[in-house]
């Protein structure tokens, strides 16, 4: 049987349509870039061009093949960077260390996974379960920016313990639940520091990280509690939180509560918070507390910003934000690089910029 040339392209038309439907790739990515002024006691203001005052900047590469029965196989490798400068960010290969070459490094995800009605079973360097209660889903702010949940819910490292974990964690096996439990979401992850059994005592399980959150929402309710435990042999790292957010009309109302334990030390965290909106822009407010024991000093801060959308890829923002120490404290700061010296300090911060996403 002979077949026409004409035949021959619209079999292979038909063949390549097929496998484009089954399985597709995606590039992305985001900037972030603008002004940032910071003053802290005892240190004078520093003026800088800073990324990411609103959302992380990335480039990344995902995608997606339809297996057949239900079955899908996925990729997703995210790598953090530095608009400013041009250059790339951190990763750690144990949950120990920090590389930061400063190169494009797939640092903020790079997984793979399996998904089907029954869940999603992801491998690699992902967010742990006890992170996603800090984001901007239950924090005003997210953890970007001047007004970043970081400055006061992130750990603070002490004892010898330099946590990697409050974030992210390498080498981990992590189960999502499906989209079809009537509100209910959730995931538990388990992350390996992948040391030898012979190590020196004590530190055979550092950087093994136990994780799970679980959540409902349902109508103008949103409400999730996450908690996470890595192994240190100088002392171990425990990230609980609670967070919730109830729509009542423009007003996002938003609380959120979270402890970290290093070793014997603790600090507590409390905020509340909204984001109201107004047509094409949003304001932002939070304030928070912080008690500490054991470690540091206990802290206050408040937030307020604005986010105006200029299209459904780019957006200006500005946000304001101080944060006072207590007492004789002098640990917690506005952003990064500009700390307070002196006794019972504060810092502030003031930032304008622009976020675009492709």
């Amino acid at each position: 049987m002979k077949i026409t040339p004409v035949l021959a392209v619209a079999a292979l038309s038909s063949i390549a349509g097929l496998v484009q439907a089954q399985s597709t790739v995606q590039v992305f990515g985001l900037l972030d870039l603008g002004y940032l002024n910071t003053r802290a006691s005892g240190s004078g203001s520093v003026s800088s061009v800073n990324p990411d005052g609103n959302t992380s900047s990335r480039l990344g590469f995902r995608g997606t093949e339809d297996l057949g029965g239900g079955m899908n196989a996925s990729f997703w490798l995210e790598g953090a960077i530095n608009p400013d400068t041009g250059t790339g960010g951190s990763t750690s290969t144990n949950n120990k260390d920090s590389l930061n070459p400063g190169s494009l490094t797939f640092g903020r995800r790079s997984t793979v996974s399996l998904s089907n009605s029954m869940g999603e079973l992801r491998l690699g360097r992902d967010y742990v379960p006890s992170f996603w209660n800090l984001s901007v889903a239950m924090h005003p702010f997210g953890t970007n920016g001047v007004g970043s949940a970081g400055q006061l819910f992130y750990p603070v490292s002490t004892g010898g313990t330099t946590v990697r974990t409050n974030v992210r964690a390498s080498n981990s096996v992590g189960y999502i639940l499906p989209s079809t439990l009537g509100g209910v979401y959730g995931q538990a992850m388990y992350a390996m520091g992948e040391q030898a059994s012979n190590a020196a005592a004590g530190t055979s399980k550092d950087g093994n990280h136990i994780g799970g959150r679980i959540g409902y929402a349902a109508g103008p309710l949103n409400v999730a509690f996450a908690t996470g435990k890595t192994n240190y042999a100088t002392g171990d790292f425990t990230q609980t939180n609670l967070g919730a957010n109830y729509q009542f009309g423009r007003a996002k109302l938003m609380y959120l509560y979270g402890q970290n334990k290093v070793g014997v030390t603790k600090t507590t965290i409390n905020m509340i918070g909204t984001q109201y909106s107004m047509g094409l822009g949003e304001i932002r407010f939070a304030y928070t507390t912080l008690k500490a024991d054991g470690v540091a000093n206990d802290a206050n801060q408040w937030a307020v910003g604005y986010v105006y959308s200029l299209s459904k890829r780019t957006a200006l923002y500005s946000n304001y934000s101080q944060v006072k120490n207590k007492g004789t404290g002098k640990q917690f700061t506005v952003g990064a690089g500009n700390a307070v010296t002196d006794a019972g300090g504060s810092s502030s911060g003031i930032e304008f910029g622009v976020r675009h996403s492709f």
